[in-house]
């Protein structure tokens, strides 16, 4: 006997609620590989950027590395796997790891004042002045207004030319209790790193992490990015598209807090240290010290991937930002500056690692790495309800 129209719809409404409460399966490799290299393409050629560059990781294995469009907008030369972009402020991870290997090293500690490695700091009193901490610094709970006299670095003046003018700021908070987002006083770090173990930043890097890691692009400051054959330039909105524009110096002169160059063949090699498989360049001691959550930020994630779970808080701790969900964390940063849009993160739980970079400050990255976390952190309830829903269907021959 034929159901009753009536009867029929509010069938069809219960299967309809029945069907969103459970999750989706999981994407296969091949089918999360094969739908996010469409999701990247769509949104670039939708947001007209010139290029970009992505990678995806699991464990030790490097699943994609991929790429799109031009280096530069009127040239033929197109964007490749290690072709070079700005980091910005994904350098900031660059600068918490040498802090954790020179405290590791014991040629630093990072409880002590920062005037004691930087010793032309004054700030407003003496008092002040030898309470701020390297680790205050890094984890960005100086107390101080966000982007402190940013705008000076915006107008080009020098680090040694704003130092002067750091005195003339009261903290908004108490040292190491609330959440400021700083590049200045994070740029000082660098000078501090230098006093504390004789070499220069960027030689520092390249003998502790690039070299070892075979991070064969990378580097620190504009002249390495410019000397690339292989590097994506900048571009600006300008009438109906993107202009090239040239990259400037200004916040490269804060080389800890956004100094760094990379390709994302680079960064996932990076991402694979990261997460556990180079023991001989980043061994158990120093993660665990660059994945404590230290300054809790105001607020709660928003992405929707966060909404399944019952416990979720952001934080910021030794260079990398973090998103604690119930038992577990996802470790990122992005960054933005002059052109360049870049993304880094990593899950410890699942394994997997993201890389984005583009060379236009079009709003691609939120989406695209919304979406990859979405299919990759489940909570083990959702997991088997849709992994049942799978058995169920293969049962009713669904």
């Amino acid at each position: 006997m034929l159901l009753k129209k009536s009867r029929l719809r509010k069938v069809l409404l219960i299967l309809a609620l029945l069907s969103a409460a459970v999750p989706a399966a999981p994407l296969s490799e091949a089918e999360l590989l094969n739908s996010f290299e469409q999701q990247f393409r769509e949104k670039l050629q939708k947001a007209k950027v010139p290029g970009g560059a992505y990678a995806i990781v699991q464990g030790d294995r490097i699943l994609k590395l991929g790429h799109y469009g031009v280096r530069s907008v009127g040239e033929r030369a197109t964007v490749n796997a290690d072709t070079v972009f700005r980091l910005a402020s994904v350098s900031k991870t660059f600068a918490g790891v040498s802090l954790v290997q020179a405290q590791q090293a014991q040629q630093l500690e990072l409880q002590q004042a920062l005037s004691k490695y930087v010793p032309e700091l004054r700030l407003r009193t003496p008092e002040l002045t030898q309470s701020l901490t390297l680790e205050q610094v890094l984890s960005h709970s100086s107390g101080f207004w966000a982007h402190a006299f940013e705008d000076l670095i915006e107008a080009d003046q020098t680090p040694a030319q704003i130092l002067p003018r750091l005195k003339e700021l009261s903290p908004v908070c108490p040292l190491g209790r609330c959440y400021s987002y700083q590049n200045v006083f994070f740029g000082l770090l660098g000078n501090a790193l230098e006093r504390a173990t004789g070499q220069k930043y960027d030689q520092l890097l390249n003998q502790r992490l690039f070299q070892p890691l075979g991070m064969q692009t990378a580097s620190v400051g504009l002249a390495p990015l410019l000397a690339s054959r292989n590097k994506a330039m900048p571009h600006e909105r300008g009438g109906k598209g993107w202009r090239q524009v040239k990259p400037k110096a200004n916040f490269y002169r804060v080389s800890a807090a956004a100094g760094v160059n990379a390709s994302a063949r680079d960064l996932a090699i990076y991402l694979q240290a990261m997460l556990g498989q180079r023991p001989d360049v980043l061994p158990p001691q120093v993660l665990s010290q660059l994945q404590q959550p230290l300054t809790r930020m105001p607020g709660k994630p928003r992405w929707p991937v966060w909404q399944q779970f019952k416990q979720v808080s952001a934080w910021y701790g030794r260079g990398w930002r973090m998103v604690q969900y119930d038992n577990e964390k996802l470790y990122y940063h992005a960054g933005v500056v002059d052109g360049y849009r870049p993304y880094i993160a990593y899950s410890p739980q699942s394994g997997y690692g993201l890389v984005l970079l583009t060379n236009a400050e079009a709003d691609v990255i939120g989406p695209l790495a919304g979406w990859f976390w979405q299919q990759v952190l489940t909570t083990p309830q959702q997991l088997r309800l849709a992994q049942q829903a799978q058995t169920k269907g293969r049962r009713s021959g669904g």
